[in-house]
């Protein structure tokens, strides 16, 4: 039985050998067709880094100083209106008196609405990155005493 399977690949391989003709002429190649690509080709692109920093110093943060006000430290003191836009006059805890836009940024929160008798704000956590969930806050202007 193991004689006549030793055969048999023998015989395939003949075969194949007799199916092909040496003598025939393969045909005419169509026309030229765009060289394929290799993919195992490697590329060198050169890396150029936009920000330059030192590596071994410490980060920082980058935001200006009246971004890291809370808004427990702000106290509103009234409304400008400039140039079709209102203005908020607020004071910080460290006396800073300054005009703030809606929309700007405070640590924990940011301004969403200045009408003419209170400033809204809204307020979220400082230890979390979810600004979706937040209170909202309503000051009312305090105007400060002259001073005699």
């Amino acid at each position: 039985m193991i004689h006549r399977l030793l055969h048999l690949p023998l015989f395939a391989g003949l075969a194949l050998v007799a199916q092909s003709d040496p003598a025939a002429k393969p045909a005419a190649a169509p026309a030229a067709e765009p060289p394929a690509q290799d993919v195992a080709l490697i590329k060198i692109t050169p890396y150029k880094p936009a920000l330059q920093r030192d590596p071994f110093s410490a980060p920082r943060d980058d935001r200006p100083t009246d971004a890291l006000d809370v808004i427990e430290d702000i106290s509103v003191k009234g409304m400008i209106r400039k140039d079709g836009k209102n203005f908020a006059v607020v004071s910080d805890s460290r006396g800073n008196v300054r005009w703030l836009p809606v929309g700007h940024r405070f640590k924990d929160g940011e301004i969403t609405s200045i009408t003419d008798k209170a400033v809204t704000f809204h307020q979220w956590e400082l230890n979390t990155t979810n600004r979706s969930v937040f209170r909202t806050i309503t000051k009312k202007f305090m105007r400060e005493e002259g001073k005699r």
